[in-house]
């Protein structure tokens, strides 16, 4: 009897212990979307790829989050891609120059649930590091007989060029360096006697603290910049800079839009030796007329300019 009993509490225990179990890991329900992730820029890398960077979702700290997804829209179709949680930087390849993509990233739980889309329409841009003939891209100083002015974009050899006075009216941007002067901008507003007036070239506020291009980030198009056309005093600077410019390219009705890197090299923006001193630059040019995503938004900006 007593054997009888002990076994029909243990199979009543056991019951108790099983329905218990099977009642913990009963689903409770959907676990819901995740946060959105935040702040989404951009930047043109080259003329088939732009750089994305955005803040992480509160979320990712869930041991239900899983990771992004990225959808892009407005060209050529482009499956959605998974990108890891903990990252918040991505470069999108195989874009083409000129048209405008959106961008949209959004947070993805383990149930398959997703948050809103952080949003960016942009770009790619042509990247120029040499100009037309494979060489750096120079402006040379005043007295120089190889040129002040810099053509950004020559239709021709598809590349930059430096150009002397004497053909000014290709000028967009100009440099002068004479009576203790380093002025770099607008070639308008420059102290030259010009036989033809170079176009006007607008330029917005100056970018500092950057090591690159790849440095400069935004999350508006340049139509929301304030330009003007301007000079910059090199001598009110001390690092490398960057300017967002916009000009007409002959017979167009729209800007064209390009960002410019200045090299600050060895405590100075002038480089080599008198009288053929030069500023070397590094370019990114959207060569399609209208679409404002050559660059981002100013890091620092400082307007020393005159």
């Amino acid at each position: 009897m007593k054997k009888f009993r002990i076994l029909t509490i243990a199979v009543i225990f056991a019951t108790f212990l099983f329905n218990a179990c099977e009642e913990t890991t009963t689903p409770t329900g959907p676990i819901g979307a995740p946060n959105a992730p935040t702040s989404m820029m951009a930047t043109s890398k080259n003329a088939t790829s732009v750089n994305l960077k955005w803040t992480a979702s509160t979320s990712e700290s869930t041991a239900d989050f899983c990771c992004y997804v990225l959808n892009v829209t407005g060209g050529a179709a482009v499956a959605p891609i998974q990108v890891t949680k903990g990252q918040t930087t991505y470069t999108v390849q195989g874009l083409e120059e000129g048209t405008v993509y959106t961008f949209s990233l959004k947070a993805k739980n383990t149930d398959d649930s997703l948050s809103s889309a952080a949003t960016i329409n942009w770009s790619p841009a042509t990247r120029f590091e040499k100009n037309e003939n494979d060489a750096p891209i120079k402006i040379y100083e005043s007295l120089s007989d190889f040129g002040s002015g810099l053509v950004v974009y020559d239709k021709d050899s598809k590349a930059p060029r430096s150009a002397k006075v004497a053909d000014s009216k290709y000028w967009t941007l100009g440099l002068y360096t004479k009576d203790g002067k380093v002025l770099l901008g607008s070639p308008s507003l420059l102290d030259y006697t010009f036989g033809t007036t170079p176009g006007v070239t607008e330029i917005a506020d100056v970018i500092t603290g950057i090591t690159s291009l790849d440095d400069i980030y935004d999350s508006q198009a340049l139509t929301s910049k304030t330009f003007a056309a301007k000079t910059i005093d090199l001598t009110k600077y001390n690092s490398n800079i960057a300017f967002v410019i916009r000009y007409k390219l002959e017979g167009s009705t729209e800007y064209n839009y390009a960002k410019v890197f200045v090299k600050y090299v060895n405590g100075s923006f002038l480089q080599g030796t008198a009288a053929n001193r030069y500023v070397e630059f590094i370019l990114s040019f959207q060569t399609k007329a209208g679409v404002p995503y050559a660059i981002v938004n100013e890091k620092v900006t400082n307007n020393s300019v005159k």
